[in-house]
């Protein structure tokens, strides 16, 4: 079977939690799960990075309420989203690749743990001309040395 190419391997996701702003409860969970992937991550168990300031209690971008999003790398999909399936609590989380195609990224290619909501998807790019690389200096996902 043929190899596939650089361009159909997906070497970055990210998982956007949502929560309710307004419920004092649901912020302060969504901020509880935040600070346990931060301590993970420390403590080397996977690398999932919590952008920064990125605790979003408003609707920012394509999300239509309060959410904060987590950057993986393909290295280690597999253990961060194991790690939300089992501790999402109540939270949706839309999981999409970063790819240069941003709407397919959150509509068609994107998959959901809880209940999808709408997105405002005028917000985002058709077709961007690079990869959207957020820590390169860590040499993952597209920023991997090529073998």
């Amino acid at each position: 079977t043929p190899m596939a190419s650089q361009e159909e391997i997906i070497k970055e996701w990210h998982f956007h939690l949502y929560f309710d702003e307004n419920d004092q409860t649901d912020v302060e969970s969504a901020r509880s799960i935040r600070e346990k992937i931060i301590q993970l991550r420390n403590d080397k168990y996977f690398m999932a990075t919590p952008l920064n300031p990125g605790f979003n209690t408003k609707p920012v971008g394509p999300h239509p309420k309060g959410s904060f999003q987590t950057w993986c790398p393909q290295e280690d999909f597999v253990k961060v989203y194991s790690w939300f399936v089992l501790n999402r609590r109540s939270h949706s989380i839309l999981i999409h690749p970063l790819t240069k195609q941003e709407v397919r990224d959150h509509t068609v290619n994107a998959a959901w743990l809880g209940s999808p909501l709408p997105l405002n998807l005028s917000r985002l790019s058709e077709e961007l001309e690079e990869y959207p690389l957020e820590f390169p200096e860590l040499g993952l996902g597209y920023s991997a040395k090529q073998t």
